[in-house]
């Protein structure tokens, strides 16, 4: 039995290398089991029968740590027990190395990590391996435009230099290629408009507003899920969390995997500052509570359903952001 332990937070990365090594052999049958699709009885089936029609099982076993632990032990001991001759390939997709995993005699460990969201330096440099993946290599500046067409999401950029594979005949990818190939994403401008909301600033929140309707194809529905989305997550973060005046790096981290709220968001959300930030930012802690945010949830929902009957977004929006930066609670 081969034993593969892939560690980290960037799942374009681990599938990847899934992907890699399940071309690099032959004759085998690959299997895929998640928290959504665990059953004891599978997971023994797995490691206790091959295929009719294959030769070697590969077993992929992704987000390890969301599994109860209960799981995560029967899994660890089934491993660490099995038959070493067994022809199977196991493969555990994990966000960190806990002691179930440690358990295991692992053939091969790889970290696939993505770049923390103040690291510019290394977004380009993870830009530059997905192209190389494609055998391709992009311009300095096109992967910069890249980040700032589509911002750090990384299933986005991956999406967005698949399609530059796709329709460009260069080996190196240009500035120009990005420009006139890749699509914008309006997310970095919600999350900003967002973010002005959520602080009470009416002014900037209609600057952004502005900005944001004028963009091509905007989507009134989509900008009122985003809004909903956004309170959802604050909802959560705020729900989790202990208030204190500040929070480290790893604590916004732990809260991000406990509430799956994205890091950059929580850290926004708590008015963690990034080294290129150019302002210290409010912790939103201090603005809201549970309460009043189950309030704007529904606020939000009446907005969603008064779009879609057809009401004036504009009007809608500019009294929603009036009302909610000039209240305390509704």
């Amino acid at each position: 039995m081969e034993k593969i332990l892939l560690l980290g937070d960037s799942k374009v990365k681990k599938e990847i290398k899934i992907e890699e090594i399940f071309k690099n052999r032959e004759n085998i049958e690959k299997i895929k089991i998640t928290s959504e699709t665990y059953s004891d009885e599978d997971i023994n089936k797995h490691f206790s029968m091959l295929g009719l029609f294959f030769e070697k099982k590969m077993i992929v076993i992704s987000g390890f740590n969301n599994l109860p632990l209960s799981q995560q032990e029967r899994i660890s001991n089934l491993i660490s027990k099995a038959d070493s001759s067994l022809p199977i390939i196991v493969v555990l997709d994990a966000e960190k190395e806990n002691k179930y995993l440690k358990n295991i005699s692992f053939d091969e460990k790889y970290e696939l990590i993505l770049p923390l969201p103040w690291q510019e330096e290394l977004w380009i440099k993870y830009i530059e391996e997905i192209s190389s993946v494609f055998n391709k290599k992009i311009e300095k500046e096109a992967a910069v435009k890249l980040i700032e067409l589509i911002g750090k999401k990384e299933e986005l950029l991956y999406e967005e230099i698949k399609k530059l594979f796709i329709f460009s005949d260069n080996n190196i990818i240009s500035l120009k290629e990005v420009t006139d190939i890749c699509s914008y994403f309006p997310t970095t401008s919600y999350e900003e408009l967002c973010y002005d909301l959520a602080r009470k600033n009416f002014s900037i929140t209609i600057e952004k507003f502005k900005s944001v309707i004028n963009m091509p194809n905007f989507s009134p529905i989509s900008l009122a899920n985003y809004i909903f989305r956004y309170f959802l997550d604050l909802y959560a973060v705020i729900l989790n969390t202990e208030k204190k005046l500040k929070y480290t790096w790893p604590e916004i981290m732990k809260i991000s995997q406990k509430t799956e709220v994205s890091s950059q968001r929580v850290a926004n959300f708590l008015g963690f500052s990034f080294k290129t930030d150019k302002g210290n930012k409010l912790n939103l802690q201090k603005m809201y509570d549970i309460e009043y945010l189950e309030k704007i949830l529904i606020k939000v929902e009446n907005l969603d359903r008064l779009l879609k009957i057809g009401e004036n977004s504009k009007v809608l929006f500019v009294n929603f952001f009036e009302e909610l930066c000039n209240s305390y609670n509704f």
